[in-house]
């Protein structure tokens, strides 16, 4: 099939075409199916999205099998908004397919951390416009507020190395030999999967204990990043140099996405600039499994600052969609709980993720609470109050119960209405424990109430030791 932007080019893998009409205009979205990389490289040169989920997050019933164990659906489109939207529509746990998983609620719904992992030797196979892209996508990575830095990446080209150099070959050749004869299939189809010859079933189990452990050392080496970027392809071929030579430039173009379903990750491909040659690069934010909705969410922040044309248009990015899975609760938190508060690691140990400071709507009052420990404040409704500071916070749903359980009488989870009209769960308090309590609205919020406490104190000490000193 052939690219977009310049037909002497290759489009990507084996879902090239359903990259190409998407690119075109030709169709908002398509499927793809990826294994090592084909829901990915296609959209890297096509200048467009894509999604490819966490394993088993979406049925593969009626796909026909590369590698059974690890192929995955994709999604092509070209905003994260509109991939989105189609994997809500196709998410979801399907008892007919023996690889689907259900989706768990306890997983942090956007990054936290501010790391984003690069890899620390980079292949570019002498493309000095790929490798200029890619270090334009670290600075509009670091430009959102990022740190980037470099790791290990040879547990990741190892593992990527496997996939058609070692026995999971038989997986395919298993695949294939149920549809077609052998000698029926192209030379290059013919070749990889004759490969399978080479190995037996000791090999087979030998070459998974070796995944299992390379999977280890990549998710453990991801822990502390939000998400590992990489070139979502090292380079692009024109037609006549795959043709030329098809086993060894399919091959290039695997380096940074074969590893990824070996290791049970989900990815993000999305479009990174336009090379001096028109061309398009892309690149792909890769994370643990069932970080979906984090990558998503990362994802749309990306297109905004990019603010690439869409596919082969001249459209520009807007952001249609609040990504959302359902698998979380907004909390409003008003006291104690606030970021860098006493009660803060309640939240950041169930993966509570802060989205964002705001105010309530301009009809609550806030009250300091007598004997609590640590100091607390109680929020009541008031139609005569006014808007006070609170932060909102993402707790996956399967803990959210536990947060609810350590709030102890006179407060309470209840409604709380934002300043721009939304509600959300939120801190409340019962009225009996307000009639001794001291009325804080003014100061507009726990923190500032807390400042001026401070200022105080540090007031009254210094004049202490005027005292002293006459």
């Amino acid at each position: 099939v052939k690219n977009s932007f310049n037909p002497e080019y290759i489009s990507g893998g084996s879902s090239s075409g359903s990259s190409v009409v998407v690119a075109n205009g030709l169709v908002p979205f398509s499927l793809g199916t990826d294994t090592a990389g084909s829901g990915r490289v296609p959209a890297g040169h096509n200048n467009i999205v894509g999604l490819k989920p966490t394993k088993g997050w979406f049925s593969t019933t009626g796909l026909i099998p590369a590698c059974r164990t690890i192929d995955v659906i994709s999604i092509f489109a070209l905003t994260v908004d509109d991939a989105w939207q189609v994997a809500q529509v196709m998410q979801g746990y399907d008892a007919s397919d023996d690889y689907s998983r259900v989706h768990p609620q306890n997983v942090p719904s956007q990054f936290s951390k501010g790391k984003i992992a690069i890899p620390d030797t980079l292949e570019f196979y002498g493309d000095a416009e790929t490798e200029k892209a890619f270090n334009l996508a670290i600075a509009r990575v670091q430009s959102l507020g990022y740190t980037v830095e470099p790791i290990d990446f040879a547990p990741f080209q190892q593992l990527a190395t496997a996939l058609y150099n070692r026995s999971w070959v038989a997986e395919r050749t298993s695949a294939v030999e149920k549809m077609v004869q052998r000698e029926q299939t192209h030379p290059v189809i013919g070749q990889i999967i004759a490969q399978a010859d080479r190995f037996s079933a000791v090999d087979a189990m030998q070459d998974e204990y070796e995944r299992a452990q390379l999977a280890r050392k990549i998710n453990v080496a991801l822990e502390p990043f939000d998400a590992l970027m990489v070139p979502t392809a090292p380079t692009i071929y024109r037609i006549a140099e795959v043709e030329a030579d098809p086993l060894v430039k399919n091959s290039h173009m695997g380096a940074y996405t074969n590893f990824v379903n070996f290791a049970d990750l989900t990815a993000l491909a999305l479009p990174n600039s336009i090379r001096a040659d028109g061309l398009p690069t892309g690149v792909t934010f890769i994370a643990p499994a069932w970080m979906d909705e984090a990558l998503a969410k990362f994802g749309q922040k990306w297109q905004q600052a990019s603010q690439l044309k869409l596919g082969t248009s001249e459209l520009s990015y807007e952001k249609t969609t609040e990504i959302s899975s359902g698998h979380s609760v907004k909390l409003a938190v008003v006291g104690a709980h606030l970021t860098g508060m006493p009660l803060n690691f309640q939240l950041t140990t169930r993966s509570g993720t802060l989205i964002k400071q705001t105010r309530t709507a301009s009809h609550y009052k806030l009250y300091a609470l007598k004997n609590t420990t640590p100091p607390k404040p109680g929020l009541q409704y008031n139609a005569k109050g006014f808007s006070i500071e609170v932060e909102v916070w993402d707790i996956p749903r399967a803990l959210f119960g536990d947060i609810v359980a350590e709030v102890p009488a006179p407060l309470g989870i209840g409604n709380v209405q934002l300043i721009d009209g939304t509600w959300v769960k939120g801190f409340i308090c019962e009225g009996y424990a307000l009639e001794d309590a001291t009325d804080i609205s003014n100061f507009g919020g726990w923190r500032e109430f807390i400042k001026s406490k401070q200022l105080s104190n540090t007031k009254f000490k210094c004049e202490c030791i005027g005292e002293v000193a006459k």
